[in-house]
């Protein structure tokens, strides 16, 4: 247990907070703090912020995660490194699939003041998930393999489009707060596994390089 990695536990904590979370939700426990938040997301509602996420959410959904995913191929092909594209495609597989199947499960209607039509249950969120999957894979990916000017920049820039997409599902009424917040939870325990896939993978050809230049 001593030599057991911190990231285990903090898989667990996030764990555990999904498990409470989702009892609170069963039990209906968590509906007027989610009709509090929405409408108090409401209230900053105009045009501008309208159209800034209508464009935000409809690139979490399942045709723009795919175009997401074909231009990202593309690049990671162009920089001969599409063995780290795989994280991604694993990722958001994981977590689209995983999703599907909890909301068969709890099978929550969504919230009865939505601004767009969504099909199918609300908890926990599909949108939020694929976003923070894609994003915050990116995030590791650039974090553990791009130095220079372009890292921060790169870093917060995915981290807003998580950040917003999550807001986005909240404010057009696709989803209660606390369906973005069970995606995130699912989505961070996630991260962390790849992040200690990455790692070793990572490790393991400086390794291999490392050889290499000794050898020659």
């Amino acid at each position: 247990m001593k030599n057991m990695k911190k990231e285990y536990y903090v898989i667990a904590v996030l764990f555990i907070c999904f498990v409470a979370l989702t009892l609170f939700v069963i039990l209906g426990k968590t509906n007027m703090l989610d009709e509090m938040i929405f409408n108090g997301l409401i209230r900053f509602e105009n045009d501008l912020i309208t159209k800034i996420l209508y464009v935000i959410t409809n690139l979490a959904s399942t045709i723009g995660i795919i175009v997401l995913l074909i231009i990202t191929a593309i690049f990671f092909i162009k920089k001969k490194s599409f063995s780290d594209f795989k994280y991604i495609m694993v990722n958001v597989g994981v977590g689209v699939i995983l999703i599907q199947a909890l909301k068969m499960i709890i099978r929550r209607t969504r919230p009865s003041w939505k601004w767009i039509i969504q099909s199918g249950f609300s908890y926990p969120s599909g949108h939020t998930i694929s976003s923070f999957l894609f994003y915050g894979t990116l995030i590791l990916l650039v974090y553990k393999k791009v130095d220079g000017k372009l890292k921060k920049p790169l870093i917060v820039i995915f981290s807003l489009m998580i950040i917003l997409t999550a807001i986005s599902r909240v404010y057009f009424g696709a989803h209660y707060l606390t369906d973005v917040i069970a995606s995130i939870l699912l989505g961070f325990i996630i991260l962390i596994i790849s992040s200690l896939f990455m790692d070793r993978e990572f490790s393991n050809d400086k390794n291999k390089n490392r050889k290499t230049i000794q050898t020659k």
